[in-house]
């Protein structure tokens, strides 16, 4: 799912098409059909325009408002700016796009005329390796915080992609998550963590920094 100020926007991976509807919930009308299972959404409000990552065709479709195709990023491979199965995506404040590249268990960052940044992560068990790599999210700070389903935690790494905490473990009780998948973080740094075998979300606050 992603959000504008008057639009919301929701992707069918088995029909391959994104809806859109208005912010009471309201179905307006199919936006764009006939994608590689479309599953991660993200909005840029200073362009208005859509970001989707069409997993099955290993790429980041980006669409205007009428649901126009503007450009293509990616391909499937290991090389920067290529993807295998990319699935969550972000758009930060300065226009930066994040790309959860889950079956290269990596994130890729790209600055807002498309260049690429940095890519940070790897298939592994250690601390900043990643899993099955899902949400991202970044907070007022610009740490960028990413679930990892199979690790059951979320890990905080900085803009270079050096890993700066994690929090989570397997579990039910308060704090534990059991297959974490999705991640937003609000404008007062409040955390929410899609907790999904516990069947609940979970609230964190992040209290910034020196705190």
């Amino acid at each position: 799912m992603a959000v504008s100020a008057t639009s919301v926007y929701l992707s069918d991976s088995a029909l391959g098409r994104v809806f859109l509807f208005d912010r009471e919930g309201r179905f307006q009308r199919t936006l764009v059909s006939e994608l590689a299972q479309p599953t991660g959404l993200a909005f840029d409000a200073a362009q208005n325009e859509l970001y989707v990552a069409e997993t099955r065709a290993h790429r980041v479709a980006v669409f205007d408002s009428t649901g126009r195709l503007l450009r293509h990023v990616g391909e499937r491979g290991r090389d920067v700016r290529q993807f295998n199965f990319p699935t969550y995506l972000y758009v930060d404040h300065a226009r930066g796009l994040y790309v959860v590249d889950s079956l290269n268990h990596r994130v890729q960052r790209f600055d807002a005329d498309g260049r690429f940044v940095v890519a940070f992560g790897r298939h592994g068990q250690a601390s900043g390796d990643f899993a099955s790599p899902k949400g991202i999210a970044l907070d007022g700070d610009g740490h960028i915080y990413v679930v990892d389903a199979l690790f059951d935690l979320v890990q905080v790494f900085d803009g270079e992609g050096q890993l700066l905490t994690a929090f989570g473990e397997r579990g039910t009780a308060a704090g534990q998550m059991w297959l974490p998948a999705g991640i937003y973080i609000d404008a007062s740094n409040q955390v929410f963590v899609a907790d999904s075998y516990n069947q609940r979300i979970q609230v964190y606050q992040y209290l910034g920094r020196g705190r």
